[in-house]
């Protein structure tokens, strides 16, 4: 009997299907593909191998697509070529025709500079091979060529959701390892690599110590912080041209003054607000202590690029709770505020709510407000958000805590830091780690991460994955099959 559910047949209908046929003039127009399909089409490497060249007759192999790179610049980083039998590390650039190379204006873009290997939708050569900014001309894939099939059948049959994250060439070697040996040794491995980042940053932090005092060292890395990394490098050289000292002097006569100096450092306290903000009390009062107690103040020559960028990470909030945390910590100073903490006799948890804690709550104009004259949030929204408070513990307030516990050689202290170093949750996700975990954990159960662990990925990333994304001779792989100390 037909059982119904608001007036449809239940089961699966191949209706849809039908429908999509109806799409006018889709065979007729291979443009109507995404580029996202060809971007799909050379990770998964789906056209044939056989007499593979380039648009000149250079015969190619592919020994790795590379990263596939969702940010700004070429579409995957890192790919590893034979190129006439030369092995060629680079990136790749995807497009449908060879005229999208300079139509894009990658011709003037030094940011693909390091592009080896361009791959079009074509199967004639090119006029002319495309070429760097600096001149250098770069090989081309002619796609079209060594497809098999119709691009159109191939995108209908390919599960793009899945991309890049979810289809098997996202595993490494490691993977297969895992999955016959287990994971005890790739997690032990990842907490090994997880404190080894703690120390190198550590050691980063202490050398900054030495040269500039623990206040300023550490400011500077909270700032930087802040900043994510968009704008990491930014929020840097606003710290080192303000020093530590300013900051607290600041505070003393009004902390809105700190938020001030930052916004005018970084050319974000326009003259003027246009329309309905020109009114706003909060430019009017930062207005006004710039005139009265900051007229010298310089901004620096910073551009703040917000393609991409969600409006709540903006730098003017980031900046401004940034100077919030900085006047609430200004009495005692920063490095003895975080070390009252650590004295403290306290569990793991306890002392990360007490670290954010030191936070300040969402108040005031930045609470409710992304820009200056943006539309006004219905609910206030944190300046800083839970997962970057718990990013600036991790990667702050741990490894600085360490520098200094090794300096004094606080053999205690050293142990209250990797207690919470080995409790604190994860970290928001980020694009190496969304690679990773396929890559060396395949299809098994997905692994519960902590912080600790995250990290164990990006140094294993960054050691071996990143400059070998083949895996080819990569000797992390015995380290999986047996017990490490």
């Amino acid at each position: 009997m037909e059982k119904h559910w608001g007036g449809y047949l239940v089961g699966f209908s191949e209706t849809y299907g039908q429908l999509r046929t109806l799409r006018p003039g889709v065979r007729e127009d291979p443009g109507r593909v995404r580029e996202y399909v060809l971007q799909c089409i050379w990770y998964d490497q789906l056209f044939s191998d056989g007499g593979l060249c380039c648009s000149r007759g250079r015969p190619l192999t592919v020994v790795s697509p590379g990263w596939w790179n969702h940010s700004e610049g070429p579409d995957f980083k890192g790919a590893q070529l034979e190129l006439g039998g030369q092995l060629v590390t680079g990136d790749v650039e995807i497009h449908f025709t060879h005229g999208d190379w300079k139509q894009h204006g990658h011709h003037l873009d030094s940011r693909y500079d390091d592009v080896c290997l361009v791959v079009t939708l074509e199967s004639r050569p090119p006029a002319a091979p495309p070429c760097t900014s600096l001149g250098r001309e770069i090989p081309t894939l002619l796609l079209a060529k060594f497809l098999e099939g119709d691009i159109r059948d191939i995108a209908d049959h390919l599960s793009i959701e899945a991309y890049p994250y979810e289809v098997p060439s996202a595993a490494g070697r490691c993977a297969a390892l895992v999955e016959a040996c287990g994971t005890e040794h790739l997690n032990r491995l990842l907490e090994l690599a997880g404190e080894w980042r703690m120390l190198c940053k550590a050691r980063t932090i202490r050398e900054r110590i030495e040269r500039a005092g623990a206040d300023q060292a550490v400011y500077e890395a909270f700032l930087a912080a802040c900043g994510f990394s968009r704008y990491k490098h930014h929020f840097r050289v606003v710290a080192q041209q303000f020093p530590y000292e300013r900051v607290r002097q600041l505070a003393r006569v009004d902390p809105l003054l700190i938020e001030t100096a930052f916004l005018q450092l970084g050319g974000l306290l326009p003259e003027t607000l246009a329309g309905e903000a020109a009114g706003t009390p909060h430019f009017a009062r930062l207005h006004a202590l710039r005139r009265d107690h900051l007229a010298g103040l310089r901004t620096l020559p910073l551009e703040w690029p917000r393609t991409g960028v969600r409006p709540a990470n903006y730098p003017e909030r980031r900046l401004a709770g940034a100077a919030r945390f900085l006047a609430r910590t200004s009495r005692e100073g920063l490095a003895a505020t975080l070390a009252r903490v650590w004295h403290d006799d306290l569990g793991p948890v306890a002392r990360r709510r007490a670290f954010e804690a030191l936070f300040p709550r969402p108040v005031g104009f930045w609470g409710t407000h992304c820009s200056w004259t943006g539309k006004t949030l219905e609910t206030p929204s944190a300046l800083l958000g839970a997962c970057r408070v718990r990013a600036i513990i991790g990667n702050v307030f741990i490894p600085a805590a360490l520098a200094m516990a090794r300096q004094s050689k606080d053999r205690l202290k050293e142990e209250k830091v990797f207690e919470l170093f080995a409790a604190l949750p994860k970290e928001a996700g980020n694009r190496v780690l969304k690679n990773m975990v396929p890559r060396l954990f395949g299809n098994e159960k997905k692994p519960r991460l902590r912080f600790r662990s995250q990290q164990g990925l990006l140094q294993i990333y960054q050691d071996w994955c990143e400059p070998n994304p083949s895996c080819r001779n990569c000797s992390i792989l015995r380290q999986l099959t047996g017990p490490m100390s």
